[in-house]
This record gives C-alpha cells, sequence and structure tokens, in this order.
C-alpha cells in the first residue's frame, strides 16, 4: 500500500483556510449576539460547539467551491492552452 504524502504548503494553506472560517463564524456570532438584545455575551463562548460545528461546515462549503471551481478549470484549460500554442 502506498503511503500519502501531503506537502507542507498544501497543509499551511488548508490550515489557514479553516482558521479564516472560523473566525468568520465567531465574526457571525458576535453579529448575532450585537443584533438580538434577548442575549448575553456570554454566549459568545458557551456556544463554541455549535460555533466549531458551523465553522466546519463553512469549510466543507469552501471544499466544495474550490473542487468545483477545479473541475470547471480541468474542462476549460485545454481550450485555453490550445489558444496560446499557435
Amino acid at each position: 500500500m502506498k503511503d500519502v504524502v501531503l506537502k507542507g504548503r498544501i497543509v499551511k494553506r488548508e490550515i489557514i483556510i479553516y482558521v479564516v472560517c472560523l473566525v468568520v463564524t465567531y465574526l457571525l456570532n458576535i453579529y448575532a449576539i450585537a443584533t438580538y438584545d434577548n442575549t448575553s455575551w456570554t454566549e459568545l463562548y458557551e456556544v463554541w460547539y455549535a460555533v466549531l460545528f458551523v465553522s466546519l461546515v463553512l469549510y466543507g462549503l469552501t471544499v466544495l467551491v474550490r473542487l468545483i471551481l477545479w473541475g470547471l478549470w480541468a474542462l476549460v484549460r485545454p481550450l485555453v492552452c490550445r489558444g496560446r500554442a499557435q
């Protein structure tokens, strides 16, 4: 069985993307707490499990969008590269 080797830059990029998703989710949580008057600021750290779940969902959506864009680029690339060769 072959080993799967991930390059360091790929791991670093994915960690950065997930941290951005986590920050966006916390900012959405802050916005929700500030918008609705009947919530307390303790919810910022009390609902860490919900923030974690939403950030994972957001990361999953970014993976899905990147896969779709990668697939579209794989379809378009031969057409673009053929035009440059001539």
